[in-house]
């Protein structure tokens, strides 16, 4: 009882000096980011290819997360060694490619590809950090 009446107190200040306002460029970046991921929420599941089904969007700061079902496959199913290289080169090496992703490149955005098994269990993510396309173009 006593170590929370130290804790406490030390948790409560702590957690009020941490706190921080997003700067006029972050707000701006979540607003579109928010307004991105409502508009792709608004269409529903979307088949993306015959394997792949983009359940729905998130963001968080500057991530957008784009959670999806490989709809033949359980996730004990798939070998993640193998499935990730796939992923890699198919889907994250094109990024900094697509003329449409210019924004996201500027704002430094970080894309997060997340992937389920037809059983919805966790298969593996992966992600890239725009701002690096920056360096390669």
């Amino acid at each position: 009882m006593d170590l929370i009446k130290i804790i406490l107190p030390i948790a409560l200040t702590t957690s009020l000096l941490c706190h921080a306002e997003q700067t006029p460029l972050e707000r701006s970046l979540s607003q579109e980011l928010t307004k991105a991921v409502t508009k792709i929420n608004a269409k529903g599941a979307q088949i993306i290819d015959e394997e792949t089904r983009l359940d729905y969007a998130a963001t968080f700061k500057n991530f957008i997360i784009y959670n999806n079902t490989m709809i033949n496959y359980t996730a004990e199913q798939l070998d993640v060694q193998a499935f990730e290289p796939i992923i890699e080169e198919v889907l994250i090496g094109t990024l900094c490619a697509n003329k449409a992703l210019k924004s996201f490149i500027d704002l430094g955005v970080i894309m997060v590809y997340r992937f389920h098994g037809k059983n919805g269990l966790y298969i593996t993510e992966l992600s890239k950090d725009m701002s690096t396309c920056k360096k390669t173009q």
